[in-house]
């Protein structure tokens, strides 16, 4: 990833980012599918470094490729990667960034497939090394360099997880170690690819 346009790729607030995903969590785990729009538009928009028309538009595939994933035991992977390809081809060409479409889609969604399998269970390795491989095929990095920043957002899933099982409650102490450990993720990931 050599372009100066992709900078902003790497250019996130943790916090912030910290911030949405936990709320995006939230929102998709109590169905309130209106928050989880806002917050989600909001999310890809501070990660990515993109303007509001193109984090809109990127949500709404990410969106399609959830719902996609989404139904047990009778999801539809393949058109999950389809539209995670077409986001990933969105941020390739707003940062002229240096990656392979095709395998950073299969990863994201590779992802989510390990953390439902392993759901409650979320600190395992294969969830660790599935994160980690995403962010290195992301930012062209070696994956070793990656994996703290992995590791705390797998120890994010842990929280949510549990979160999800203890009954979903809004002042739960889960949100706030789930949200740091988010933080924690994030801030790693930036300094690995700075």
């Amino acid at each position: 990833m050599n372009s100066t346009n992709a900078i902003a790729m790497r250019n996130f607030d943790p916090r912030k980012i910290a911030y949405y995903e936990k709320e995006n969590w939230v929102a998709y785990y109590q169905k309130r599918w209106a928050r989880l729009l806002v917050v989600s538009v909001a999310m890809v928009k501070a990660t990515f470094g993109l303007n509001w028309v193109q984090a809109i538009y990127g949500a709404y595939l990410v969106a399609r490729a959830e719902i996609a994933a989404a139904p047990f035991p009778n999801n539809d992977i393949p058109k999950a990667e389809k539209f995670m390809r077409r986001f990933y081809a969105l941020i390739k060409n707003a940062h002229r960034a240096d990656f392979d479409i095709n395998e950073v889609a299969r990863l994201e969604v590779n992802w989510w497939v390990v953390h439902r399998r392993l759901f409650g269970k979320s600190d395992s390795p294969e969830l660790i090394d599935a994160l980690a491989d995403l962010y290195a095929a992301t930012f062209g990095v070696p994956r070793e360099r990656v994996r703290d920043a992995a590791y705390h957002r797998a120890l994010a899933m842990v929280h949510s997880d549990r979160w999800v099982n203890e009954g979903r409650a809004n002042d739960s102490p889960l949100l706030a170690q789930e949200e740091e450990e988010l933080f924690k993720s994030y801030r790693a990931l930036r300094a690995a690819i700075a």
